[in-house]
Order: structure tokens, then C-alpha cells, then sequence
């Protein structure tokens, strides 16, 4: 089993925000891809429904994952305040 901290997070806009929150997500998305302990950092945006995002995010152990929520940037993205709600839904692979 993987020692790596893995989520699914599923991500709803507030109402007529899901432009700019895709916006500040690439932003986020940009920054977080720059940090060593990210192997995976994707967001897709559901089709029918442009207000609802999943991300798909690997840290290579859950220190990084803390340092990545602790970052300027993650900080700033939380502040916001673009989502209606997050819910995340942490995993680990069990094939290779």
C-alpha cells in the first residue's frame, strides 16, 4: 500500500462563479504543480454541469500535502470564496 496522500475532492461553485473560480483554480493549479512533494494536481469541470469541479491530487506523503494547504497561494484561494462546498474523499492505490 502507498504511503502517498491521495483525494478526490469534489468542488461546487457558488452561483454564476464557476468563470472565475476556474480562473483562480488555474492559478492554483500553476503554483501547487510547481511544489516537490506534487505528483498529481488536475481539475476537470463536470460536463452538464459548469458549476461542479473534481480534482485529482497525489502528495508524495502527507507532510507535503500540509505544506501545500499551508502555501500563500492555497491560502488565497480558500479566501475567495468562489465554492459553495468541498468534500474530499481521501484514497490510497492498492494496485502498482
Amino acid at each position: 500500500m502507498s504511503h502517498k496522500t491521495e483525494a478526490t475532492v469534489l468542488i461546487q461553485a457558488k452561483a454564476g462563479k464557476a468563470e472565475e473560480l476556474k480562473a483562480a483554480m488555474q492559478e492554483l493549479i500553476d503554483e501547487t504543480l510547481k511544489e516537490p512533494g506534487c505528483e498529481l494536481f488536475k481539475i476537470f469541470q463536470h460536463d452538464g454541469n459548469p458549476e461542479a469541479f473534481t480534482l485529482w491530487e497525489i502528495f508524495s506523503n502527507p507532510s507535503a500535502l500540509t505544506e501545500h494547504m499551508d502555501k500563500s497561494y492555497t491560502q488565497k484561494f480558500f479566501s475567495l470564496g468562489l465554492t459553495e462546498s468541498l468534500s474530499a474523499i481521501h484514497h490510497a492505490q492498492l494496485s502498482r
